[in-house]
């Protein structure tokens, strides 16, 4: 023919390609995501390959990618590709020394090479080991030199590779990784596991392919015809083509032939092939993806060299590419376009054909691919009894490799063909309700909640025995706690369906978690007596989670009585239990539950300390920035009594961004509300306040979660000096709630609308209630008798002396930003009791705290106070000290002490609360700022100024 059928050269894609160039120079420091977006034929593929070759050997390239099969393809079907290449480029002993337990845990399930799997499917903690594997060998890989993972076609993507896609977005960190997606636009719909990155992914690089501009599109022409085009054919096919390559390939390639749309003049050009080589390429269309050589010949039924001479056309036109062993379409447009064009009679032969292949040789096809392949091909081509089998051993290889999303896709085909099989639970042994309990089970997984609990609801209406409905029940439960519902009637009568003879261990485990809900609900003797039943049975069936579980809900319960050392000696039990019986996610249970009852009891540095070391823990599994964000509420709650707020903000920042279950959300929104109502940010607290309150006052967890919400919208209704809204939301809480339930936080509530009433006098209110209300409360532990002496003080007005007590009960709590407001409440009741030299002592503390910790409505308050009552003026400043030298912040005075000390960053880290990053960047700035070059230079310079001397 006399034209090229490529272009050899790319043209008009010079700013698309000089900004894949930023995007690797930026790699370099920081770990970079970039997504290619076009439509079909825009050249996507082309751009990256002409990016990538031109890194030459500065940088190591991996490519996978998605197979049309889309959400039936393999699970992670372009990463499992990408990461195979990356093995086998780097070698698989300097692979697996970058992974705990060298891979075996997570990842060989997806990649064999790296030894034989660990053979233990943790359906909890699975999935999160397998993404941090998968960050870490990133990260590892481009340690040496930069790497570049590209991933074609993520518009096909299933949703375990957009899931570990979006987690690789918020995750990586290190230096010299970029990855590079490929995708359509138009086919990121609203359900796409794209679409959150596509749309308003943060840390995420978008390049948009847009059609080409003529005088780009007559170079190409030029480059095609090997000479340069007339004007008017140029025009034309402009006008035809769009700017889209392809087509203009397409259309040089057909001259002036007419055709009713593009896809049918790409059809055009197949049709004019020779009768085998159109049987080979309608093979390949069918097969999808790319194709391995002896499958496409066993698809064409043809012998060697007829299938080779078959081959060549379609090779040397380029219809097809060689890659590494087979063969695959130059263009997805191309694939589509034959496919579209095959009679339904053929698609369904050679469907037939794929599947009956596969079954008799699994080598042709990657062993992850085979099991779904053959669902697939079954399925279209309508053998409903061997799509339904296949479709079932499809969901065992899913589970295996932790894309729930896709077992649970492959057993609900498997029910939906059930009523036309009568036969079918031969086939599979298992009947229906176990089909159903399964897909229960990997909804939860997935976290596909409402479709969860409708399958479990299904499920339970088989009537499938006791322990069955027991562990649907259990299931059930589960999944409307994570989707912020109340999980206790379900585990109620999941205890009711079970004898209590003999013991079982169905029982112990569903015990086990109706104690959990129980003490949520703050129904702590039915909690204990669940607890208790759960302990023994456990001991009897040797079950050491269940064992675990019920000693966790004791050591919290002995904890809320104020029993700390008894409730240490339990969680250290049943840290040893989980420990012993390997139950990892059993373990960070201990951690979570500990750190929170110490934060209930004031305990807030320790509390801040377990919920670090279960962090580390996380950390040490490889489960740092999944399991481990369970953590951070808490860590962050105790960080916010501490007065650390930038680090509260931080690990809220970083947990949120990995979207954790509504609760969780709700928890950490309510602590960065607080965090920003403190800093004056109202607005800001507002909003994340809404966001929250949804969720938390579904009373998912009892009352305690309920109140939540509303001690902060009582709290920023006293900032906003609101007194209708104080009113109401005091009328809300007394009229509404059952106070006693939750002294924890009954009590804020309590003097928050004290304090809001004491504010507003002529408001009115119901000031008897409230203290009738602290005449029933209980006080437990040292927090509870702080907030109940401020209370005191703030109802009594009768002297300074109450008022004394409730600061020293707040000091002790180093609770700082509680100790202010007090000592803020404590000057006016001076100032009332003409005691000016006492309120300015009193106010000048308030002012000094209120500074550090940059809380600009109550140092505006300080300042108001302090003018009205004409106290002098530097009652209101911070405790004289000297300006930060070379113009550090406070927070980089904290690091540069301990990096004087010779901490490392990860050691200055875990003291301040922040991370690794975080003190690096401020090392970073310090050293900057001081002029010196080195850490050691730093501490010279710490030394010699004396900054740090005492005294």
């Amino acid at each position: 023919m006399a034209s090229r059928l490529v272009s050899p050269v790319l043209v008009g894609r010079g700013p698309e390609r000089a900004a894949l160039l930023a995007a690797h120079g930026e790699a370099r420091h920081a770990a970079t995501l970039v997504l290619v977006g076009g439509e079909a034929g825009m050249g996507k593929t082309r751009l990256v390959r002409e990016f990538t070759s031109g890194l030459g050997s500065s940088a190591r390239t991996v490519t996978g990618g998605c197979t049309e099969l889309g959400v039936d393809g393999p699970p992670f079907g372009a990463f499992v590709t990408a990461l195979r290449r990356l093995v086998r480029a780097m070698g698989v002993p300097a692979a697996t020394s970058l992974l705990p337990g060298g891979g075996r845990r997570g990842l060989a399930r997806l990649l064999p090479e790296l030894g034989e799997d660990d053979g233990d499917p943790d359906r909890t903690l699975g999935r999160a080991r397998l993404f941090e594997e998968v960050l870490l060998l990133l990260e590892g890989g481009a340690a040496d030199r930069p790497l570049v993972v590209v991933l074609e076609d993520l518009h096909w993507a299933d949703r375990s590779t957009g899931e570990l896609l979006a987690f690789l977005a918020q995750n990586v960190s290190g230096p010299g990784l970029l990855l590079v997606g490929t995708y359509r636009p138009d086919e990121i719909i609203a359900a796409h596991p794209l679409r959150p990155l596509v749309t308003r992914g943060e840390n995420v690089h978008r390049v948009a392919l847009a059609g080409l501009a003529r005088d780009a599109v007559e170079r190409q022409v030029a480059a095609l015809l090997g000479h340069e085009p007339d004007a008017p054919r140029v025009d034309r096919i402009f006008r035809r083509s769009g700017g889209n390559p392809l087509f203009v390939e397409a259309l040089v390639d057909a001259g002036d032939a007419p055709a009713r749309s593009l896809r049918e003049l790409l059809r055009t050009d197949v049709e004019r092939l020779p009768e085998p080589s159109r049987r080979v390429v309608h093979a390949a269309a069918v097969a999808a993806g790319p194709v391995d050589h002896a499958l496409l010949a066993a698809l064409t039924g043809m012998g060697d060299l007829e299938f080779e001479d078959a081959l060549r056309p379609l090779v040397r036109r380029r219809l097809l590419d060689v890659v590494e062993g087979g063969y695959a379409f130059r263009r997805d447009l191309i694939r589509e376009a034959v496919y579209e064009g095959l009679l339904p009679g053929e698609r369904v032969r050679l469907h037939r054909r794929c599947a009956e292949a596969i079954s008799a040789d699994r080598r042709l096809v990657p062993a992850d691919r085979a099991p779904v392949e053959i669902a697939v091909h079954w399925n279209a081509a309508g053998e409903d009894a061997r799509a339904a089998e296949a479709a079932w051993q499809a969901a065992e290889s899913a589970r295996r490799a932790y894309a729930y999303a896709e077992r649970h896709r492959m057993l609900d085909r498997v029910l939906r063909l059930w009523d036309r099989l009568p036969d079918l639970p031969e086939r599979i042994g298992a009947d229906r309700a176990t089909v159903m309990e399964m897909a229960a089970e990997a909804c939860l997984n997935a976290g596909e909640l409402d479709a969860g609990i409708a399958v479990a609801t299904a499920a339970l209406d088989e009537s499938p025995g006791p322990e069955r409905t027991a562990a649907l029940l259990e299931t059930r439960a589960a999944m409307r706690d994570r989707n912020g519902e109340d999980p206790l009637p379900d585990l109620m009568r999941a205890a009711r369906s079970l004898p209590s003879a003999p013991p079982s261990a169905v029982r112990g485990r569903v015990l086990a978690e109706l104690a959990t809900a129980e003490r949520n609900h703050r129904r702590l003797a039915p909690a204990r007596a669940s607890a208790e039943e759960a302990l023994e049975i456990g001991r009897g069936t040797r079950d050491l989670v269940v064992q675990a579980k019920a000693l966790v809900t004791l050591a919290a319960l002995a904890a809320a009585n104020a029993d700390l050392a008894a409730a240490s000696e339990l969680f250290g039990q049943a840290g040893a239990a989980a420990s012993d019986a390997g139950a990892h996610d059993t373990r960070l249970l201990v951690a979570v539950t500990e750190s929170d009852a110490l934060e209930a009891a004031g305990e807030h540095a320790r509390a801040a300390q377990v919920a670090q070391e279960g962090m580390a823990l996380a950390d040490g599994l490889g489960l740092a920035r999944t399991r481990g964000t369970l953590l951070a509420p808490n860590l962050s709650e105790s960080l916010l009594s501490l007065g650390r707020w930038d680090e509260a903000s931080e690990v809220n920042r970083n947990a949120l961004s990995l979207a954790p279950p509504p609760l969780y959300q709700a928890y950490l929104r309510i602590i960065q509300a607080t965090v920003d109502l403190r800093r004056g940010e109202f607005d800001r607290a507002e909003a994340a306040a809404g966001q929250a309150r949804a969720v938390m006052r579904g009373n998912s967890r009892g009352e305690e979660s309920c109140l939540e919400p509303d001690l902060l919208e009582c709290r920023l209704a006293r900032a906003r000096q609101d007194a209708g809204a104080v009113a109401a939301m005091i009328g809300h809480v007394l009229d509404d709630h059952d106070l006693l339930v939750s002294p924890r936080y009954g009590w804020p509530l309590l003097l928050a609308a004290t304090q809001g009433l004491n504010d507003h006098p002529r408001a009115g209110g119901p000031r008897e209630r409230l203290i009738t209300w602290s005449g029933k409360l209980t006080v437990t532990g040292r927090l509870q008798r702080a907030y109940r002496a401020t209370f005191d003080a703030e109802t009594r007005q009768d002297g300074l002396d109450a008022w004394h007590e409730a600061i020293a009960a707040w000091r002790d709590l180093e609770q700082p930003h509680a100790l202010a407001e007090t000592l803020v409440r404590a000057t006016r009741a001076a100032l009332s009791a003409q005691d000016r030299k006492q309120a300015a002592v009193l106010l000048a503390e308030a002012a000094s705290i209120a500074a550090g910790l940059g809380a600009a409505p109550l140092r505006a308050e300080v300042e108001k106070l302090a003018k009205r009552s004409r106290l002098p003026f530097g009652a209101t400043a911070s405790p004289a000290r000297q300006e930060a030298p070379a113009g550090l912040t406070g927070r980089e005075l904290e690091v540069l002490e301990l990096l004087t000390a010779g901490l490392s960053n990860r050691q200055i880290g875990e003291r301040l609360f922040i991370s690794a990053k975080t003190a690096g960047v401020h090392v970073s700035n310090i050293l900057a700022k001081l002029g010196v070059t080195t850490r050691l230079e730093a501490a010279a310079w710490a030394h010699r100024t004396r900054l740090f001397d005492q005294g």
